[in-house]
């Protein structure tokens, strides 16, 4: 603590030891402050400015071990004999007829390594309080920090009466009980190291310098006064050396453990990117709390930021935004981080206004970054929690469905709504929709549908190909249900390649049939699917003459021009390309200009209310004279009775599809019977 401001008062006490000092601790005295001095030295080389930390620290306390504690002793011990040799030879016979490693010395050595291992600590703390009253309160607060969490008052109180027992023991004089002897020592060692670790080695070591004080008064009480009294009192001296090194050091050790602990504790609480806590911390205090809602503040749009910026832009938000919206929570109230794009807030009394007031600061939150003020649409879900009896995971999720219908409507969605109900059944059925798609790919479980589409001038009729997917009960999915959740989870390209592949090999069998095939968009967009296409037609021997690939019309004009290539490649291979659903994208007439296509199905939609609207006649009337303008073929869908099949022979449509014409058939029905391509 003082440094080297203590030499002036080393010199004042040595000269005052040879004025009035007895003879033989002259010696002793300038020898200690020597090898102090220089071990401090030493010491102060090798720590730098970390020298004066308080103790306890795993990184210093090795130093000070090795320097104030080893290197000390060992100065002192050859400054004596140099001392005995050259300087007090015949002067002092204590000293010069001592060897080295006598029982005198190793009494002497080991006295001075537990007063650096317990006395200087003690004496700093003392320093300190004196120089500055306020740090008691500071050391009996590190104190208390260190018992907090590991032992509680009455075991503290305990292991009080057990030191108090066991110093009885050793004080008591004339008794010739095997605890009132040095087996009572013994007991000491477990007692103070369960101390150092479990009640922290602050208060252990003041306790242990405080008894080592206490022993050294009363060392006749324990060591027997006989003619073996040196070798007695070595041992002692031996003991308590090691007592004393063993509980610093595990002590030390101790408090390094549990900080390491406390760190790594924290860490599993945290987000590394933000600092904020995360999913786990909520949980952890989810189970503390009576009461709380559990709000999610969900903002999609960063997804496509996080691309254009990075993912630290996506952190920084986040983080910004949670400092935003603390402002409008109390103390005890709480932000957490969770993965994705999303914020989740747990409040104390979630009431109407303040999740409202909530929904409308996260909204008009604006970053300035790169030079531009951004702000984006947050939707946010909620939900009481009373006791944490769900699983904190599967919530959050269902949060998540509920913060992006609050997307929609423009208001804080409640989870326990019926509506939200129903959304948690839908989230439900995805799941178990996403697992049965996975499966049926993996086991070939599809069941492939034809449907007969006739011509209307007696040409050949051929097949459109349907897919269908049955669940646990063998029941049929309707294709609109599974579909959207094998585009979302891009199993799309995957399912079209397995429906080429399957309807090629039914093909090289049976030759007489020709068969149109749906490709989804995303299948469309990818470079390598007109390479695959071709590799399915060689393995299989299928002339491509015989397939049509429908595209759907309202997600092709959203491609860009690898969609216009792919087609372009598939009418080159020899297959046909038809134009699906056509009607329903916009501006349908001018996008048809810029595709190049054979066949044009045009959408049920309009041919379900021909016979009744006269202005879905005129728009099916139009698309069939674009058609023969561009020289293709025209399809009508969804043709369910005579009247509108009728009506569309009168348009000259050429090709008609429905459930009047003929119902979807399992594709293995088809064997028996004959079709000319």
């Amino acid at each position: 603590m003082f440094g080297f401001r203590v030499l002036p008062g080393f010199l004042l006490f040595l000269t005052v030891m040879f004025v009035v000092g007895p003879q033989n601790e002259r010696v002793d005295a300038l020898c200690l402050i020597i090898a102090s001095t220089l071990s401090y030295a030493a010491y102060r080389k090798f720590t730098g400015r970390r020298s004066c930390v308080s103790f306890g620290r795993i990184k210093i306390s090795f130093n000070r071990l090795l320097w104030l504690c080893g290197y000390n002793v060992l100065l002192y011990l050859v400054f004596s004999k140099l001392f005995a040799m050259f300087v007090a030879h015949g002067q002092r016979p204590d000293v010069d007829n001592i060897p080295a490693l006598s029982l005198g010395m190793l009494v002497r050595i080991q006295g001075i390594i537990n007063g650096c291992l317990t006395g200087i600590p003690l004496f700093y703390k003392i320093y300190r309080i004196i120089r500055r009253p306020s740090f008691l309160l500071t050391f009996l607060r590190a104190i208390a920090e260190q018992c907090k969490g590991n032992i509680g008052v009455y075991g503290v109180i305990s292991w009080c009466i057990l030191l108090f027992f066991l110093m009885f023991f050793l004080t008591s004089p004339d008794n010739l009980d095997v605890f009132f002897s040095i087996y009572s020592l013994i007991l000491l060692f477990p007692l103070m190291l369960w101390g150092a670790i479990k009640i922290g080695h602050l208060f252990t070591m003041l306790v242990w310098t405080i008894v080592l004080i206490i022993l050294g008064k009363h060392n006749d009480s324990y060591i027997a006064s006989d003619v073996n009294f040196m070798l007695h009192q070595a041992l002692v001296s031996t003991l308590i050396f090691v007592f004393s090194l063993t509980i610093v050091i595990m002590g030390v050790l101790a408090k390094f453990t549990r900080q390491r602990f406390n760190q790594a504790l924290l860490l599993g609480l945290t987000d590394p990117m933000t600092g904020m806590a995360n999913l786990r911390a909520l949980k952890t205090e989810l189970f503390t709390t009576e009461r709380a809602t559990v709000c999610l503040i969900q903002i999609p749009e960063l997804e496509l930021f996080s691309r254009r910026y990075g993912f630290h832009f996506r952190a920084r938000y986040q983080k910004i935004l949670a400092e935003h919206l603390r402002r409008h929570l109390v103390k005890s109230e709480k932000v957490y981080y969770h993965a994705g794009y999303d914020l989740l807030i747990r409040l104390e009394n979630g009431t109407w206004e303040r999740l409202c007031d909530l929904y409308q600061a996260a909204n008009s939150f604006r970053l300035f970054y790169n030079n531009h003020r951004l702000g984006f649409r947050s939707g946010l879900g909620y939900c009481l929690i009373n006791d944490l009896s769900d699983d904190i995971y599967q919530l959050v999720g269902k949060l998540g469905m509920v913060a992006g219908l609050s997307l929609t409507n423009g208001r804080p969605e409640n989870l326990e709504a019926q509506h939200s109900r129903i959304l948690g059944n839908h989230i439900v059925d995805k799941t178990e929709i996403r697992t049965a798609l996975q499966n049926a790919l993996d086991n070939n479980a599809f069941v492939l549908m034809a449907q007969p589409i006739v011509s209307t001038h007696g040409e050949a009729p051929y097949h459109e190909i349907l897919i269908r997917m049955l669940n646990e009960r063998g029941e049929f999915i309707p294709p609109n249900s599974f579909l959207p959740v094998a585009h979302d989870a891009g199993l799309a390209p995957d399912i079209d390649l397995w429906v080429i592949e399957n309807t090629l090999k039914f093909m090289r069998n049976h030759p007489q049939h020709c068969f149109s095939i749906n490709l989804a968009p995303v299948t469309v967009c990818r470079s390598n699917i007109v390479m695959k296409i071709t590799q399915l037609l060689h393995d299989y021997a299928v002339e491509p003459q015989r397939i049509i690939f429908e595209i759907t019309e309202a997600d092709t004009l959203s491609d860009k021009e690898q969609t216009v290539e792919t087609l372009r490649l598939i009418r080159q291979l020899g297959c046909r390309v038809a134009i699906d659903d056509f009607g329903t994208g916009f501006a349908s007439h001018a996008r048809l200009m810029n595709i190049e296509a054979d066949i044009l199905k045009i959408d049920g939609s309009f041919i379900r209310r021909i016979t009744e609207s006269e202005i879905s006649y005129y728009i099916v009337e139009s698309f069939c004279r674009v058609a023969e303008m561009k020289k293709m073929q025209v399809v009508a869908e969804f043709v369910e009775n005579a009247t509108i099949q009728a009506c569309l022979e009168k348009m000259n449509v050429g090709w008609l599809q429905g459930y009047h014409i003929g119902k979807p058939t399992p594709l293995f029905t088809l064997e028996s019977q004959g079709a000319s391509s």
